[in-house]
């Protein structure tokens, strides 16, 4: 099972083999990680918590987060979601991150488990804009949030062609998997109780099984997220900018807008509206963009913000 399974991208390089991993729970109870490792296990991807009981961390999340952290592996995590709603999500998100999330390191992104039947029956429309909702709110707190559903419900039940700006993570449990695009497909589910490849136990235990396809650890660094202290900048930026160009904030419109966001679109993957008309969107990729930069986030376009996008 060796070989390069994604295109080169910006910011993340492609692993020359599949790294083994596994994803686990409370159902895996008193877990030998050492023995994992032995095996030939190198990345973990554990289950925080859910909603799909109310809000709650998972009970053996921080056991087995001390344990893999101990043993040397990389370190995901994820979120068996429940939300129906733009707001429930963005309340599990918060969530996720106050109890989980905050005050710890993960190399690997932290993913949204989609799969909860409720959910699916949402429609295709209001379950993505619930996806987004719960992305976004991570990606203000400086993580790197993630997708995880099979990949029938990635075509089925969303429109994935709007969430592929984050990290997937695909289940599909068989030989091979012809998920695309492969520029957002990070990790491979390829077993669970299923497994056509190797066998379904490791460390004596059943358990979900993974190949990482993409070098996250070292886009999560190098960007100061999941926990990682932010890279200190060269310099200082200093606001040299010489042309006249209007501070643009929420409410303004017109080509000055439209150009701000074809500049958001074409360094950010933003995938905004070109319309020309400063949204809620509009405000979040500046804000974004702005904290990538290391410049005040505060949502407004003024010279310094101007200086990094032309540069």
């Amino acid at each position: 099972m060796e070989g390069t399974l994604c295109a080169p991208i910006p910011e993340r390089r492609c692993l020359q083999i599949k790294q083994f991993g596994i994803d686990i729970s409370h159902w895996q109870g008193d877990f030998d990680f050492a023995k994992a490792v032995a095996e030939g296990v190198r990345f973990v991807v554990i289950k925080g918590g859910g909603g799909d009981g109310g809000l709650y961390v998972d009970s053996r999340f921080k056991e087995n987060y001390d344990k893999a952290k101990k043993q040397g592996l990389t370190v995901g995590c994820y979120w068996y979601s429940h939300a129906l709603t733009e707001e429930e999500a963005r309340r599990e998100a918060t969530y996720f991150y106050d109890n989980v999330l905050k005050d710890r390191q993960f190399e690997l992104p932290v993913y949204m488990d989609v799969e909860n039947k409720t959910q699916l029956g949402l429609g295709k429309r209001k379950l993505t804009d619930v996806v987004k909702a719960w992305c976004a709110a991570l990606e203000e707190r400086d993580m790197l949030p993630g997708i995880y559903s099979s990949k029938s419900y990635f075509d089925a039940y969303l429109y994935d062609s709007e969430l592929t700006k984050y990290p997937h993570w695909v289940a599909a449990w068989a030989r091979s998997c012809s998920y695309t695009p492969q520029s957002c497909f990070g990790i491979w589910q390829f077993g669970g109780e299923t497994n056509l490849i190797r066998s379904n136990k490791v460390a004596g235990v059943v358990c979900d099984q993974d190949y990482l396809l993409i070098d996250y650890p070292t886009q999560i660094k190098k960007e100061g997220k999941n926990g990682f202290p932010k890279p200190k900048p060269s310099s200082p930026k200093t606001e040299t900018c010489t042309l006249t160009l209007p501070v643009l904030r929420t409410g303004s419109n017109g080509e000055y807008v439209r150009t701000l966001q074809i500049l958001l679109n074409k360094y950010s993957r933003a995938r905004l509206a070109e319309d020309g008309v400063f949204g809620a969107a509009t405000e979040h990729a500046v804000r974004l963009y702005q904290r990538k930069r290391n410049l005040a986030v505060d949502g407004v376009v003024g010279k310094l913000t101007w200086t990094q996008l032309l540069r």
